[in-house]
């Protein structure tokens, strides 16, 4: 009792208790950079009432905590500094802190390329020696409410933690430290396969009608999935069971169907990606698909992951030189996902010939593999030199399904949590908010392809909205366009909707202010939607903030569309940022022009000065032209003296 007595006695006469100690936002770590030139929110959690101390550079502030437990301060404005200072939040020292400029680097699954995945990614990585510039990866973490923490730390960049970073980010950070010689930080926060609408906040998505109404199904969905997907699978089976479509056994019949010494003379030929329809099936049933590869010595004894993309609302097994290295789960929602991966172990992997082998049974023949040969993953000698030839056979073959089957087929619920509106700004957005920074660049629009016309207004919608929520006013917003991707285009009417989308961006970029975009529409790989070339992509970004944001004399932008000009049977098209405009490798290639009838051909150019001429002889009365207007208008080479290209554009809005 006398214990007790005398530890009140003593916690009495101190005014304390044992607090907790303050917390401090996980954005504060060692070797974090703070935002230099602007006043630099520090924040975090106490008890409600509690006052915290926070010194940084000389500067001491107090912040009292809130009743919802949240404390803020504001460091004065700081001039750039890379020596390493402590910072103080109560008895917690934050060491290795440098003052320079941060950018928020965002987006899709190009943002998310790494370092070592591009271009002589692993010279680069292994050169990556800048202390000076600090590296913050946010997890992904879709949430539907917004979060107050991420799970992560600062690095100083080095060969080791550069490699699995950010390969635009990184290449464009590296740009403006060797121009501007001040620390720079680089917020990395992205998640491959995602639409804008994910990245903005509900509040703002709920302002546009056609927007709130799918992020209310989408949030539904999400909420009901687990319930879902256990009510699917016995519905699954009950209705494969009642119209004769469940996977069979493997039989003894074909059990070598896999072996890489089977003679496959009598299997078909076909290319993919196909549906079994296009392939001559009549229903659905079970296929088989094998193609050789040929990997080099350096590949032999080596593991690696076999992509097979597309299998979807099928049961599928894949075989390696005659082993099975993975089959689908038959459990929701993976039954339906539509892209597998499974790991080919080193023992299976030799040099020279080897096979592929799948067996898949689908329930009706509107299925298939959307399957090219590059993306299969295999360790080639030659990047990019896997063909799109498979041999086909069919194992057995399913009743056909009437409209009425096909209509009662369970659906599973497998909306991907990353795509929910709203999501991805809770989880990863929301808790940087409102860490100063200086700028953003973004680098994301192929999962909105398909909803082009959409695009603008969601675009600036999410931008205002950011921009809003930092309280920063108009921070720099610095956009990545969309580069070429798939089959280069052949006839100029079948434009795709990726230059729609792009269209959209630039209109983005030139109406909201202290915006601006970079355009590479030359620095895409047919063979995948992931081109490596991410040095380009970050230069000009960097060059995009260079001039800008910094103010520095330079030229970012290649010729753009200024006017046109009709000239009997010809076109002329006047550009700015054309100062020293040329064709590389002969005439400009990608110009279409139409007459009243809309029909576009290809038409003979030539540069003039700074302008460009075209004319067709099936085009005598010239009424409107487009450039580089498709997904992959292969062979843009149209440029300036700096050698940035021309941007896409068209004159008609037809």
């Amino acid at each position: 009792m006398k214990s007790i007595l005398t530890l009140l006695t003593a916690l009495l006469v101190t005014g304390t208790a044992h607090a907790a100690e303050p917390r401090l936002s996980s954005l504060f770590t060692d070797h974090m950079i703070l935002q230099r030139d602007a006043a630099v929110p520090v924040w975090g959690w106490a008890n409600p009432g509690e006052e915290v101390a926070i010194e940084f550079a000389g500067q001491k502030k107090t912040a009292k905590t809130e009743r919802d437990g949240k404390w803020m301060a504001k460091l004065d404005p700081l001039p750039a500094s890379a020596e390493p200072r402590d910072l103080k939040v109560g008895a917690r020292v934050i060491r290795d802190v440098l003052v320079g400029d941060v950018w928020l680097c965002s987006g899709q699954s190009n943002m998310g390329f790494s370092v070592r995945d591009a271009v002589n990614g692993e010279r680069e990585a292994a050169e990556a020696k800048f202390p000076n510039i600090r590296l913050f990866s946010v997890p992904g973490n879709p949430t539907l409410e917004p979060a107050a923490e991420v799970k992560a730390q600062w690095e100083a960049c080095s060969p080791q933690t550069v490699a699995q970073f950010s390969g635009a980010a990184y290449f464009f950070g590296r740009e403006l430290y060797r121009e501007l010689n001040v620390p720079i930080g680089l917020l990395h926060s992205s998640v491959g396969g995602t639409p804008a609408e994910a990245w903005t906040r509900l509040e703002a998505v709920k302002t546009v009608p056609e927007l709130a109404g799918r992020a209310q199904e989408e949030i539904a969905q999400i909420q009901s999935q687990v319930e879902d997907n256990k009510n699917f699978i016995p519905r699954r089976d009950a209705w494969e069971e009642k119209h004769g479509v469940k996977p069979t056994r493997l039989s003894e019949a074909v059990r070598g169907w896999a072996a890489p010494d089977l003679d496959a003379s009598d299997w078909r030929t076909v290319t993919l990606p196909g549906r079994w329809a296009q392939f001559g099936a009549k229903s659905g049933g079970v296929f088989w698909l094998r193609k050789q590869v040929t990997l080099p010595e350096s590949a032999a004894g080596k593991p690696f992951s076999l992509s097979l993309n597309w299998v979807s609302e099928q049961y599928d097994t894949a075989y390696f030189n005659g082993k099975e290295v993975g089959h689908a789960s038959d459990q929701a929602p993976s039954f339906y996902n539509v892209q597998r991966s499974y790991k080919v172990p080193g023992d299976l992997v030799k040099a020279g010939r080897n096979v592929i082998a799948v067996r898949i049974a689908s329930a009706t023949q509107h299925a298939g593999m959307w399957q090219w040969g590059n993306s299969l993953g295999v360790p080639v000698a030659v990047r990019g030199s896997v063909d799109d030839q498979w041999q086909l056979q069919t194992e057995s073959t399913f009743e056909p399904l009437s409209a009425d089957a096909l209509q009662s087929r369970p659906k599973v619920n497998n909306l991907p949590f990353r795509n929910v509106s709203a999501a991805l700004y809770n989880g990863m957005i929301a808790p940087l908010i409102p860490f100063a920074i200086k700028g953003a660049i973004w680098y994301q629009g192929e999962s909105n392809a398909p909803r082009h016309r959409e695009y603008r207004e969601l675009l600036s919608l999410m931008i205002r909205d950011w921009r809003e929520q930092w309280g920063q006013g108009d921070f720099p917003f610095l956009l990545q366009q969309l580069v070429n991707n798939g089959a280069p285009v052949k006839e100029p009417n079948k434009t795709g909707a990726w230059p729609f989308l792009r269209e959209a961006q630039m209109q983005v970029a030139q109406a909201l202010p202290n915006s601006g975009i970079a355009i590479g529409i030359e620095l895409g790989d047919p063979l995948t939607i992931h081109p490596a070339n991410k040095q380009d992509v970050g230069k000009r970004l960097a060059l995009v903030a260079l001039e800008k944001v910094y103010a520095k004399p330079v030229e970012s932008s290649g010729p753009r569309f200024e006017a046109m000009q009709i000239e009997g049977s010809t076109l002329r098209v006047k550009f700015t940022h054309a100062r020293g405009l040329a064709a590389k490798s002969g005439p400009p290639k990608n110009f279409a022009i139409a007459g009243a009838d809309k029909n576009f051909v290809w038409a003979e150019a030539k540069v003039e000065g700074e302008t460009v001429v075209l004319s067709s002889p099936q085009v005598p009365q010239p009424a409107a032209v487009r450039y580089a207007w498709a997904d992959n208008p292969d062979g843009c080479n149209l440029y300036n003296a700096l050698g940035l290209p021309a941007a896409p554009f068209r004159t008609d809005e037809w």
